[in-house]
């Protein structure tokens, strides 16, 4: 059962972009594109707050871009 005031499509939307962010950043790994682990994840903590500070959901339930 999903989260009060969520429905089951947007617990499994988000379930599946976490997973998604965790498969890029496991490849950035592979590839040496980081230094270390810690260092990928907190390059991915930055991605993400970035990508919350420029987005939000508007009155009609959609992802868009902030205006700044």
């Amino acid at each position: 059962m999903p989260p009060s005031g969520f429905n089951t499509h947007t617990v499994k939307g988000a379930l599946q972009f976490v997973g998604g962010c965790y498969r890029d950043l496991l490849e950035e790994v592979k590839a040496g594109k980081h230094k270390d682990y810690e260092s990928a994840i907190e390059f991915e903590i930055k991605q993400i707050d970035s990508a919350l500070g420029q987005l939000h959901i508007n009155r009609k339930g959609r992802l868009t871009k902030r205006k700044m």
